[in-house]
């Protein structure tokens, strides 16, 4: 595995000042700012201040304002329509948005959501047959987060005298769907700058425009709230209008109006915290995934559109349920996944595609995203039944997996998604050359697996946290994929009290020491990480966020990873403790000492009254010629 290397990009001094004086902010905030392409004032102003009055105009939007058109025309006219969505969140808020819209200005409107396993993504052949056979009754059909690529069953749509509207915001291929109007920001001819809109937030965007002529009062915060979900939720860059969408839709989701949302936060345990994206991303939004997952997405919908507060706590429960048991069924996936990847070597791939039995599709595409974070390559998971596969596939954010699959589409019996995920459908006997040309594919454009180079934003120096840097970085709230939390480095520093914590020891925690400032430093789940963080790394690499215990709040640092030292190890032995650390082990019996690292410095401050730290006792193992060590976790192993 390479070894962590930073990467800090460099800014000339005068335009980090002039920042800091026009804004009055930090340097270190200024910096992190240019690292978000932030340069101009007043695309910093709108950064800083996302307010309303910069969100872009509808009317940018290729057929957006005849979509409109014909929606009214349907209401006017009382035709029956569907809305016709994804199991995702982003799918669900957006159903949930249309419907509860287009009833209050008295629409004769439906929803339809296809089961994930029954009938994949998209516009459905069950949903198609329904409709030739009249046992689904339609006028209008508006698909939301899907259809940009169902040419040919919108034309059996429209074959049958339907109407059917595509708002959605997945990648767009040479030809379009026949659509009556197809609202799609990665148009070609789309003139709309924000091209990051998930479904849920164009369906916000979309309905605003419609509430103009329906002028349905007291709605539009709902709208708001559940376009913030969707948006955090489908992982889109929170830039533009995306940020105005979230940082808005926050403060209404913290005293919400939709009861359905109110029970799920209060079932997830998060009711006495001040919601932010992180609960969005990782509590509320799995919740609402494990409904399409694992059953029907139609409940989530329901959740989201009932006004009875029985009900809501009800399906709120049953989401909570569910949540539970994509869990197990994950983790089961996960290690049968890397089961097979370490015994066929898959690791060694460019791109990893493992696939299994009956898995389940609904959680294929988190386990997808967990082994692409475990090995630090793009994963491709795939479930395979009757011949049939179905799968999900998770990038990392210099390599587009739509464009790998368009290069071996002839593979695929059917794919969609975007640069950071993607969907497919394939015959079980193509998936072992699909994987060889996706292979092929990253070694024709020369891609090289940047996994291990972390971008930071600013080296700081101890003396520089403090209250106002926390505040500031705050301002740039919601953090998540174009706007990632801050991330800081600091070197020259000393390690001080390391030890292990938690309920099972799998957390490490230290403080980070400069001319008598010191910093509290968390790692979570960082204990394989222990050795790295001992042996005198060159950097120390994390976030900042408060601790709060007793009453009393504190800011401390986050651990991601170390950079560490290169391929020269300068450090000095200091023979004394050298001595005491020999005689422990020439007293051992046994050609292998193992010991627990933080029992055996103990013991050894206790027996020998030295003052011996874990990180000389590694230090001193790693630079002695005669030694021989691995230091697995917490447990040490030393060959005599």
């Amino acid at each position: 595995m390479k070894k962590v290397k930073l990467k800090l990009n460099k800014y000339d001094k005068k335009e980090i000042d002039e920042i800091s004086s026009k804004f009055n902010l930090s340097s270190i905030s200024s910096r992190i700012l240019l690292n978000r392409n932030l340069r101009d004032f007043d695309e910093i102003e709108k950064f800083l201040d996302p307010d309303f009055k910069y969100f872009e105009r509808a009317e940018n939007y290729k057929d957006l304002h005849k979509g409109c058109l014909r929606i009214l025309e349907a209401i006017n006219n009382k035709e029956r329509i569907i809305i016709y969505g994804d199991y995702d969140v982003d799918g669900i808020t957006s159903v949930s948005q249309f419907m509860i819209l287009l009833k209050k200005a008295g629409a004769k409107v439906y929803y339809y959501i296809p089961e994930r396993e029954k009938e994949g993504y998209g516009l459905s052949e069950e949903f198609i047959e329904k409709l030739k056979n009249n046992l689904i009754k339609a006028d209008l059909i508006i698909a939301v987060d899907c259809g940009t690529a169902e040419i040919e069953k919108i034309g059996i749509i429209n074959s049958l005298n339907k109407d059917v509207i595509v708002l959605d915001h997945h990648q767009c291929r040479e030809e379009l769907p026949p659509a009556y109007a197809v609202i799609n920001p990665k148009q070609k001819d789309c003139p709309s700058k924000n091209k990051q809109l998930c479904a849920s937030g164009l369906s916000f965007k979309f309905l605003l425009y419609l509430n103009k002529y329906l002028k349905i009062g007291n709605i539009e915060d709902i709208l708001l709230e559940l376009a913030c979900l969707g948006t955090i939720a489908d992982i889109v860059d929170l830039i533009g209008d995306n940020r105005i969408i979230a940082k808005n839709g926050l403060k209404k989701i913290n005293d919400t109006k939709i009861i359905g949302l109110r029970k799920l936060i209060e079932v997830s345990g998060i009711a006495d915290k001040e919601i932010e994206s992180y609960h969005i991303g990782f509590i509320i939004a799995p919740r609402i995934n494990a409904a399409g997952r694992m059953d029907n997405a139609k409940k989530a919908v329901e959740l989201m559109l009932t006004n009875d507060e029985n009900e809501a706590a009800e399906k709120a429960l049953e989401l909570e349920k569910l949540n539970l048991l994509r869990k197990q069924t994950e983790s089961k996936i996960f290690d049968e996944a890397v089961k097979e990847i370490e015994t066929d070597f898959l690791y060694k791939k460019n791109i990893i595609v493992v696939c299994g039995e009956n898995w389940h599709e609904g959680v294929v595409g988190i386990v997808a995203s967990k082994l692409s974070e475990k090995y630090g390559k793009p994963s491709v998971v795939i479930s395979l039944k009757d011949g049939i596969g179905k799968g999900s596939a998770r990038s990392l954010g210099y390599f587009d997996i739509f464009k790998a699959f368009k290069s071996s589409d002839k593979y695929l019996i059917k794919y969609g998604g975007h640069k950071m995920a993607a969907g497919l459908t394939i015959l079980e006997k193509n998936i072992n050359i699909f994987s060889d040309e996706l292979n092929n594919y990253i070694d024709k454009i020369g891609y090289t697996n940047a996994g291990r180079e972390i971008e930071s934003d600013a080296f700081v120096d101890v003396s520089q946290i403090n209250f106002r840097l926390y505040n500031e970085i705050n301002r740039f709230e919601p953090f998540g994929a174009g706007n990632p939390v801050p991330v800081l480095s600091f070197n020259g520093v000393e390690l001080k009290n390391i030890r292990k914590v938690g309920k099972n020891g799998n957390h490490i925690s230290f403080s980070l020491s400069k001319k008598s400032r010191e910093i509290p430093v968390i790692g979570f789940s960082k204990i394989n990480m222990l050795e790295k963080v001992l042996t005198k790394p060159s950097a120390y690499i994390g976030t900042l966020c408060l601790n709060e215990f007793n009453g009393r709040k504190s800011i401390q640092l986050v651990l991601q990873d170390v950079e560490e030292h290169g391929d020269t190890f300068n450090y000095k032995i200091d023979e004394k403790k050298m001595k005491v650390l020999n005689s422990v082990i020439n007293k051992t019996k046994s050609k292998i000492i193992k010991a627990d690292i933080f029992v055996l410095v103990e013991k050894l401050n206790r027996i020998y009254n030295t003052k011996i730290t874990a990180e000389e006792i590694v230090c001193m193992l790693k630079k002695a010629d005669n030694m021989q060590y691995v230091l697995k976790n917490d447990m040490l192993y030393i060959k005599k």
